[in-house]
């Protein structure tokens, strides 16, 4: 078995605020506090993660950065990921099953549409688009990531800032 979670970045400031590079965003005053948040509830059911795997946009950094202060006393190492930053399906899945096969929990920090696509995709059931900062915990029937395939998992936990 192994679990995936997904998670997609926290609220960035506006593009037409920000004035700069889209893959400069920076979160949000909410954004920093539904992270805060959100990292409290993942950490309370999930102690501990293998690795955090994101996309290098400043918004993703920033959110696994307020994450990782609730996986401790060890937090997981983070890798930033440039085919993350608004890649298409084929592309996560790439990414998915280049994951170490001795990782058991991974956390996946991402962009709309393909994290929502992603969830659906693995659970085989289509639901409505994750909103920012929400959290997709699934466990997958694999023993490999690369045997993470469509329709192999089940949403395990899932919340959003809003039931936060």
């Amino acid at each position: 078995m192994k679990r995936l979670i997904l998670i997609r970045h926290a609220k960035a400031e506006p593009a037409e605020k920000a004035n700069t590079r889209d893959v400069d965003r920076a979160l949000s005053p909410r954004g920093q506090r539904d992270a805060q948040r959100m990292g409290q509830w993942l950490g309370g059911i999930i102690p501990s993660v293998d690795r955090v795997i994101a996309s290098p946009a400043r918004r993703t950094r920033e959110t696994a950065e307020e994450l990782m202060r609730f996986w401790q006393p060890v937090p997981p190492a983070i890798e930033y990921v440039d085919r993350l930053y608004l890649p298409s399906l084929d592309e996560v899945w790439a990414v998915i099953w280049s994951f170490e096969p001795v990782w058991e929990t991974v956390a996946l920090i991402g962009h709309n549409p393909s994290i929502s696509e992603l969830r659906d995709a693995l659970t085989g059931t289509a639901h409505a688009p994750m909103p920012t900062c929400a959290i997709a915990v699934l466990r997958c029937q694999a023993s490999s990531w690369a045997h993470v395939l469509p329709q192999r998992c089940s949403i395990e936990h899932y919340r959003t800032p809003a039931e936060s």
